[in-house]
């Protein structure tokens, strides 16, 4: 059962991080612009802030959600830099300019990434409702079973945004217009993203 739990924390961790997100961005930026390993660099920041997430998550599930429902102008917020993000993206052309994460460690720069994402806590909420009911998971879990679950979560991370890195060696040495198709597809993404979240919003 414990080592159940650390690969649900792996899987629900790359279920949550392969939607394009801030820090799946920079990794592949930084890549494009530098090189893997500095990309890199920013996932294990990310990791660790995806596990402090989880751990809120898990700590104060109930009352986040209930702050999160009851204020609803953080959802239409999220939901309107999400659309202008993408808009933005769709309509940019790739240009040569310096990297953000190279005026603070990448370390920090993936953790605030990361941490600053309130739709990644409360899916977090969701993911240890389930865990709850299906395997009496919770805060109150012994220390060996909640480090394993939480190492999980961060490798669970870390991979899903290597991939992202791996994608941005790959565009590294590709034409310009190729990267340009990725920012348009990305910004498409986030677009659809958007629209959902705002149908969702509007039927609940």
């Amino acid at each position: 059962m414990t080592f159940l739990l650390f690969l649900i924390g792996i899987t629900a961790t790359i279920v949550g991080a392969l939607p394009p997100g801030a820090s799946n961005l920079a990794v592949i930026k930084t890549t494009i612009n530098e090189d893997i390993k500095q990309g890199l660099k920013i996932s294990y920041g990310a990791g660790f802030g995806e596990v402090i997430l989880a751990f809120l998550a898990l700590s104060f599930g109930l009352l986040i959600k209930e702050y999160f429902v009851m204020h609803t102008w953080i959802q239409i917020v999220l939901i309107i830099v999400l659309f202008i993000v993408g808009v933005y993206l769709v309509q940019t052309k790739p240009k040569k300019v310096k990297d953000p994460s190279s005026f603070s460690s990448k370390y920090v720069t993936g953790f605030l990434l990361s941490i600053v994402n309130p739709p990644v806590l409360i899916y977090w909420v969701v993911v240890f409702s389930m865990l709850h009911k299906n395997y009496n998971f919770d805060s109150m879990s012994t220390l060996p079973v909640l480090i394993l679950f939480f190492s999980g979560v961060f490798l669970g991370k870390v991979l899903t945004l290597y991939g992202y890195g791996r994608l941005g060696h790959l565009i590294q040495n590709k034409k310009s217009n190729f990267k340009c198709f990725i920012n348009r597809l990305i910004g498409v993404i986030l677009i659809v993203i958007s629209i959902i979240q705002t149908i969702k919003l509007s039927l609940f």
